[in-house]
């Protein structure tokens, strides 16, 4: 068996498949978060409820709108092995997983409380080691996901990368991105990769003791999907701040669609 070298972020993004039954609805992408010693699936509303986050409108062309989501999971083996692990989304007739507590799906993320058996081993974002950094206009980050579904054959995302086009440190809950994303990627996480000499405070003249030369990385928010039905409009993504998924796992808020 030939032996695969990756990067340890690739294995954190998980493929999803959003299903009625058996029927499959639509794909994305997820990725796992702890927080308060639970574990937990992150991906946007609008996968987990199958629903336009401002019109709450069904996204499926039929109406339907998913019950579970379908994880193409590793297992928990010595090399890379996937498997599908089914995961209800809804529970005693209402959604099982949590929106944001005060701005419910204007958040477009959704935190559902997942306990894999010990045959899987989920690859935990938060798990994963991160340097202290601030993200800037213009900066590079990489959103980590299955556009179209494509993967390698070891189930690996596609990195796409893209640019920071507005600035990340205002109060809003999202920054846009500059980048040619599409369908599937909905839910990736966004990381920050930064290579070289990193300076915390670029107008200070001295070095400081943040500052510092290597390799960083950070995670840098969820994606929830580009600006405009078309292709040929803006080619500008959303990316929700990290800070959000805290939000939603505390409130403990159940979603309402």
């Amino acid at each position: 068996m030939a032996i695969v070298a990756t990067d340890p972020f690739s294995q954190v993004p998980v493929f999803i498949k959003m299903k009625f039954g058996v029927t499959e609805l639509a794909v994305g992408t997820a990725f796992f978060y702890r927080r308060n010693g639970g574990l937990f699936l992150i991906s946007n509303w609008h996968n987990f409820s199958g629903r336009d986050p401002i019109t709450r409108k069904p996204l499926a062309n039929h109406g339907g709108v998913p019950d579970a989501v379908s994880c193409y999971m590793c297992l928990n083996a010595p090399v890379i092995k996937r498997e599908w692990f089914d995961i209800s989304l809804i529970e005693n007739g209402t959604p099982a997983w949590y929106h944001h507590p005060t701005a419910g799906s204007a958040i477009d993320i959704g935190a559902l409380p997942v306990s894999p058996s010990e045959k899987f081993k989920a690859i935990v974002l938060n798990d994963m080691p991160f340097e202290k950094m601030s993200l800037r206009v213009s900066h590079d980050v990489f959103v980590l996901g299955y556009p179209l579904g494509i993967m390698n054959s070891h189930g690996l995302p596609v990195w796409k990368r893209a640019s920071v086009a507005s600035e990340p440190g205002t109060s809003e809950p999202q920054y846009f991105v500059d980048t040619a994303t599409r369908s599937g990627m909905s839910g990736s996480p966004v990381i920050s990769r930064y290579r070289g000499f990193y300076k915390n405070n670029p107008q200070a003249t001295e070095i400081a003791d943040d500052d510092w030369f290597g390799e960083g990385d950070m995670f840098a928010g969820i994606y929830s999907g580009r600006l405009g039905a078309s292709s040929l409009e803006a080619q500008l993504g959303v990316v929700w701040k990290p800070h959000l998924i805290d939000e939603i796992i505390d409130g403990q808020t159940k979603a309402d669609c």
